[in-house]
């Protein structure tokens, strides 16, 4: 709790106005370019450029790359039309992947200010330019305006800054933390807030962070006292620790905290209630965790290294377990408040599942088959024996079909889009599509996955293929958002059971943020290549599979893993209902 002098407080109010304003001008202006707006877009550019897996995020200002990482200002407005401030990105983006492709950048561990880093960018930029104008002469043209531009605002007392023409250096090698293990985990970590939290701001970029390993005892013993002077600040972690009660003060303190470099971190397993919101990269993750967290049974799976290109043998663990809580008034809820949609979907299903398959030339039919009685025409002609076989028969399709539909219950699912709880959408999908399914008598089973480490994967049978529906159907509303998102190891699960069932037509549909995350280092382009390796080894046993999702961001995810065609991202929760009836109705042609 904040107590102001009167003169504080006028003072407070006073800076916080003139902050707004110079705000809310900023957002007024028609020709600034967010780098939100067109992100997407650079980030296939770049990637075309490089090859490489390439992320961009918002930097903390010039930015500069890292590793396969694009840092760039999240607002550019410095010139008069939108074209030309969409020019500045698209220059840095070659820009910055040049420098990436001559590898110019630190690649050690030191730590280096910024002042160096952005005189070592502005050094090497002759050699970055030379390349750039081969390659693309255009750019020449850019460059020399985006200069000009700089040199036009620049005066004897402030020198013309070109550091957002050439960035800053950043380090390209993360800190190798493969020999630190976990300290102060708890079974918290796997467990769903049992609050929403009331407050999310988003937070001002961070191109970095450090996760600070904590002592509960040195936590208690420490906190940090601050009195404010004049303006409510925040600091940049100093090595004490504040107080983490929780209390959701946070948009009392949105001005304070929008001037913070969030570098340093804590994790811990505290429910919050507001959340201050970052997008930040590396440096976050543990190689092992050094609890044992056997419990009963397990199955090893390799793991692939994309780096080695080789399988690491029976790298992970997968704990398979058969959900035993059961939500009957969940179950009865869904149903009470989805009457017209399951009605509906009853009714599209119907038609898809009564559609005919025709048999040609049979001894009897519904109508002539025109092709079998040319034949005959021709037969009897030329004193040949004609067939009988002159008739189109319809007949219903075989269900030779098993689908196991794959739900991501990490605590990414505890997350909302478009208002709704993810993983509440999970459940209710499943209960409705499962109650067709079963009306329809086809094979299926649902299972959910979460993670913590390659040491425990969790395998959640909510439905197994030979389970009755009736009993199984009260466990789905039981399951909760836990863990994080190893989906290699749950895909080549997923796969073992499928191998078991003997229909001809098999499927897994995953539902999922796409994002592979876990405790330990199953982050970007190693997990990305795990779950890309484990769905060919489906394919290659004739198991078919799709994705779906709702996370916007998503979309980087999910073609880099699945190819074209198979995966959706939804821009509306309600929307996957009807994109399973349409992958349904697809699977069924195909049988």
């Amino acid at each position: 709790m904040f107590e102001f002098e009167p003169d504080e407080y006028i003072f407070t109010k006073f800076a916080f106005f003139f902050k707004n304003r110079k705000k809310k001008k900023e957002a007024q202006l028609e020709h600034a370019v967010n780098l939100t707006d067109i992100k997407s877009r650079l980030v296939i550019f770049a990637r075309a450029i490089t090859g490489e897996s390439i992320e961009i995020f918002e930097a903390e200002r010039e930015g500069g790359y890292r590793n396969n990482n694009f840092f760039l200002p999240s607002k550019y407005y410095e010139f008069s039309t939108q074209e030309e401030n969409i020019s500045f990105y698209l220059f840095r983006v070659l820009y910055l992947s040049i420098q990436k492709n001559l590898n110019l950048n630190w690649n050690d561990n030191q730590d280096y200010d910024l002042i160096e880093s952005q005189n070592k960018a502005k050094e090497y930029s002759s050699a970055v330019l030379k390349s750039l104008f081969d390659q693309f002469p255009i750019t020449q043209k850019y460059y020399q305006k985006f200069i000009a531009h700089q040199q036009s605002k620049s005066s004897a007392k402030q020198p013309a800054d070109f550091t957002f023409i050439y960035g800053k250096w950043m380090r390209n090698s993360a800190e190798d933390n493969s020999k630190k293990k976990l300290k102060n985990f708890t079974d918290k970590v796997k467990e769903a807030n049992q609050e929403e939290p009331k407050t999310t701001i988003k937070s001002k970029a961070v191109e970095e962070i450090i996760s600070v390993q904590i002592d509960q005892k040195q936590m208690e013993d420490a906190v940090l006292q601050h009195q404010f002077e004049k303006v409510e600040t925040a600091e940049e972690f100093g090595g004490n620790f504040r107080d983490m009660d929780g209390d959701d003060d946070l948009e009392d303190h949105s001005n304070a905290l929008d001037d913070v470099k969030m570098k340093h971190t804590v994790r811990v397993d505290d429910v919050a209630h507001s959340v201050y919101q970052a997008d930040f990269i590396e440096n976050t993750t543990i190689a092992e965790s050094s609890e044992n967290e056997g419990e009963g049974h397990f199955i090893n799976y390799d793991e692939w290294d994309y780096a080695a290109r080789t399988y690491k043998e029976n790298f992970c663990k997968v704990y398979p377990k058969t959900q035993l809580t059961c939500d009957i008034p969940y179950y009865k809820k869904t149903l009470h408040e989805n009457r017209s949609t399951l009605v509906g979907l009853r009714k599209m299903l119907t038609t898809v599942n009564n559609k005919y398959q025709q048999k040609r030339r049979q001894t009897q039919g519904e109508e002539f088959d025109i092709d079998a009685i040319t034949d005959l025409f021709i037969d009897v002609k030329t004193g040949h024996t004609p067939s009988e076989n002159i008739y189109i028969s319809k007949r219903k399709k075989e269900k030779d079909l098993s689908i196991l539909l794959l739900l991501d219950t990490s605590l990414s699912s505890d997350g909302y889009a478009a208002g709704n709880r993810v993983i509440d959408v999970e459940k209710q999908v499943s209960i409705l599509f499962g109650e067709i399914l079963n009306e329809f008598n086809i094979d299926f089973s649902i299972d959910c996955f979460y993670s913590k480490t390659r040491n425990h994967s969790s395998y959640i049978t909510l439905k197994g293929f030979d389970d009755n529906w009736d009993t199984a159907k009260h466990r789905v509303g039981g399951i909760e958002p836990c863990g994080y998102t190893r989906i290699g190891t749950a895909l080549r699960h997923s796969g073992a059971l499928l191998d078991k069932r003997d229909t001809k037509n098999k499927w897994v549909i995953l539902i999922s943020d796409g994002k592979p995350n876990d405790y330990d280092k199953y982050e970007g382009k190693y997990g990305i290549n795990d779950v890309k390796q484990a769905l060919r080894e489906l394919n290659e046993r004739q198991i078919n599979s799709y994705a779906l999702a709702i996370e916007a961001n998503a979309k980087y995810y999910l073609p880099q893993m699945f190819g074209q065609n198979h995966y959706q991202i939804l821009t509306n929760p309600v929307e996957l209902l009807q994109s399973l009836v349409q992958l349904y109705e697809k699977i069924k042609h195909q049988s």
